[in-house]
């Protein structure tokens, strides 16, 4: 396994994903909610429903102003770009599907663990947003460290996030690993985009250096 962090996250949420879309071809919709939810308790709820701001876009807003902050432009100008090019992603795919929130889905009665107060309906189930914010900040954090703690911290804390949505009762399995899928992809994007960017930005420098040189003059 790679000592590169960014690689090193790329590797376990590529796992990650794959073992969940198999669950996903196993099992139904029904099927894997109510399994995904086979405990509930109070310290959880009340756990689950403060751990999971944490894929809120507000986040995201604090992340990039405190980097701005601290000096690190470029970081900060990645993040921003992939909350909004996977922010704009997630609300297209909203839009198309219109898909049923789990207390909208399922029948009266039938699921006993919505959270009074937290849990609500509606048909902006897929995909997950708040999965596709925590994927995003933490693939890009993790792109831009050396310490693989810093990457397996940021990739659990995002796992956390996307299981939250589940355990709340606002989104389906396949809603939370379609936010992971978006997330991810949207930040290698934007990192190799930016880095691309670079590439060009010194080339066209170093060529702009040559052509002004003058040419030696013999004696």
């Amino acid at each position: 396994m790679s000592n590169n962090p960014g690689n090193l996250f790329k590797q376990h949420a590529l796992i990650l994903i794959c073992t969940l879309l198999l669950i996903l071809c196993c099992f139904s919709k029904t099927t894997s909610f109510v399994n995904a939810n086979f405990y509930h308790c109070p310290v959880l709820d009340k756990c689950f429903t403060y751990f999971t701001n944490l894929g809120d876009g507000i986040v995201v807003v604090v992340l990039v102003a405190g980097f701005f902050i601290i000096r690190k432009t470029a970081l900060a100008i990645k993040l921003l770009a992939t909350f909004l090019f996977s922010g704009l992603i997630v609300q297209v795919l909203k839009e198309l599907f219109h898909a049923p929130r789990p207390k909208t889905f399922f029948a009266e009665n039938f699921y006993r663990f919505f959270i009074e107060g937290v849990t609500h309906g509606g048909y902006a189930s897929f995909p997950s947003g708040h999965t596709t914010t925590a994927f995003a900040v933490a693939a890009m954090l993790s792109f831009n460290t050396s310490k693989r703690s810093v990457c397996m911290f940021c990739f659990w804390a995002a796992v956390l996030v996307g299981y939250s949505r589940i355990y709340l009762g606002q989104h389906f399995l396949e809603d939370v690993t379609t936010g992971m899928i978006i997330g991810v992809v949207s930040s290698i994007l934007i990192d190799h985009g930016y880095k691309s960017y670079l590439v060009r930005k010194a080339a066209r420098k170093n060529s702009a250096i040559s052509y002004e040189q003058p040419a030696a003059i013999g004696i």
